[in-house]
């Protein structure tokens, strides 16, 4: 009895592990991740990450590949990374292959990394998320967003989000009123 359930522990603790390193999909055409979406009904969560970037690693580890293996997630969001080195590319929503930075440049992404919440044409649907600042938090905060865009999609309540000077990590103005 011992060795079975020893065994048995030992299987689970390799099976976690290798779902741990499972990696999460890149985004190679957006302009197929878009029709994806619209036949599910679902946002698109993408990861703007690059490849050197620690923080981007510690958020796909410890937040959107748990995400992504626990299936909680299959009917709310397509969660996808979108990496920005310069010899990536990808096709864009427009159907055009081009360099993602480019693409990234067209959010106006200037940190890694950040989660764009996209309808299925591209369009933002709520608040982008800049770097990762307190990990033990985080996972509530996108969960927070994906369910603000999938209502957003879902109810096209109003247009999709246009982001705001601080989503885009533009300073205010400052003036000195003396």
């Amino acid at each position: 009895m011992k060795i079975h359930t020893f065994h048995s522990l030992w299987f689970l603790l390799l099976l976690s592990g290798s779902l741990a390193a499972a990696p999460l999909q890149v985004a190679r055409d957006l302009s197929a991740l878009g029709k994806e979406a619209r036949e599910r009904g679902v946002p698109i969560l993408l990861a703007v990450s690059q490849e050197h970037c620690g923080y981007c690693v510690r958020l796909k580890e410890e937040i959107l590949q748990p995400m992504e293996i626990s299936g909680d997630y299959v009917d709310r969001v397509l969660i996808r990374e979108l990496l920005i080195d310069p010899w990536e590319d990808a096709v864009d929503f427009d159907g055009v292959r081009k360099k993602t930075a480019l693409i990234s440049d067209r959010y106006r992404v200037w940190v890694t990394p950040t989660l764009l919440y996209l309808d299925p044409d591209g369009r933002e649907l709520t608040s982008r998320m800049l770097g990762v600042q307190t990990i033990e938090m985080y996972g509530y905060y996108v969960d927070e967003a994906i369910t603000k865009a999938l209502r957003q999609l879902r109810t096209q309540e109003a247009p999709a989000y246009t982001p705001t000077p601080g989503d885009l990590g533009i300073e205010a103005e400052v003036t000195d009123a003396l």
